[in-house]
C-alpha cells in the first residue's frame, strides 16, 4: 500500500480519542451516582435488616465492576488504536495484555455483573417471578458457557504460540 495513504488512514485512529474521553467523562459520572448511592447506604445502615444490607451491597459492587469494564474499554481502546507502537515500547501497562485476554477479563466482568444482578432478583422477597429468574438464569449460563469458550480459546492459543 502507498505510504501516504496508509498515513492518511492511521491518523484517522485519533478520532477514537473522542470515545476514551467520552467514557472518562462517563465514568466520572458513574461514580458520582456511586457516591450518591455509598452515602445514602451509610445514612441507612443502621435501619436496614440484613438481606437490604447485603442488595445494597451487591449493587455497590456491581457499579464496582462496571465502572472497572469502562476503565478496561476505555484503556484497551486507547491502547489499541490511538497509542503508537513507539510510545507501547515504552512501557503501557496494557501492552503486555492480549486482546484474547481482554476478552476474556471482558467477558468476565459481564457474567459477574450478570450473576450479581441474579442474585439481587433471588433476594428480592415479594417479587420473584418463576420465568424472570429461570430467564435470568439461562442468561448467566451462557455468559458463563462464553467465558469458559474465551478461557479455553485463550489457553490453547497460548500454548500453540509457545
Amino acid at each position: 500500500m502507498n505510504k501516504g495513504v496508509f498515513q492518511t488512514l492511521s491518523a484517522f485512529r485519533w478520532v477514537m480519542l473522542v470515545f476514551c474521553i467520552g467514557l472518562a467523562v462517563a465514568l466520572c459520572g458513574f461514580a458520582y451516582v456511586f457516591v450518591l448511592k455509598l452515602v445514602k447506604f451509610m445514612s441507612e445502615l443502621a435501619v436496614l435488616d440484613d438481606v437490604d444490607a447485603v442488595l445494597k451491597v451487591l449493587s455497590l459492587i456491581d457499579y464496582s465492576l462496571v465502572a472497572g469494564l469502562i476503565v478496561m474499554v476505555m484503556m484497551a481502546t486507547f491502547s489499541s488504536f490511538i497509542e503508537g507502537n513507539e510510545q507501547a515500547q515504552g512501557g503501557s501497562w496494557l501492552s503486555g495484555v492480549s486482546f484474547g485476554s481482554l476478552k476474556l477479563k471482558l467477558a468476565a466482568t459481564i457474567a459477574a455483573i450478570g450473576g450479581i444482578n441474579l442474585l439481587e432478583t433471588l433476594f428480592e422477597t415479594g417479587t420473584l417471578h418463576v420465568t424472570n429468574t429461570l430467564l435470568s438464569l439461562g442468561i448467566e449460563i451462557v455468559l458463563l458457557a462464553v467465558v469458559l469458550v474465551f478461557a479455553h480459546v485463550e489457553q490453547s492459543h497460548g500454548k500453540a504460540g509457545h
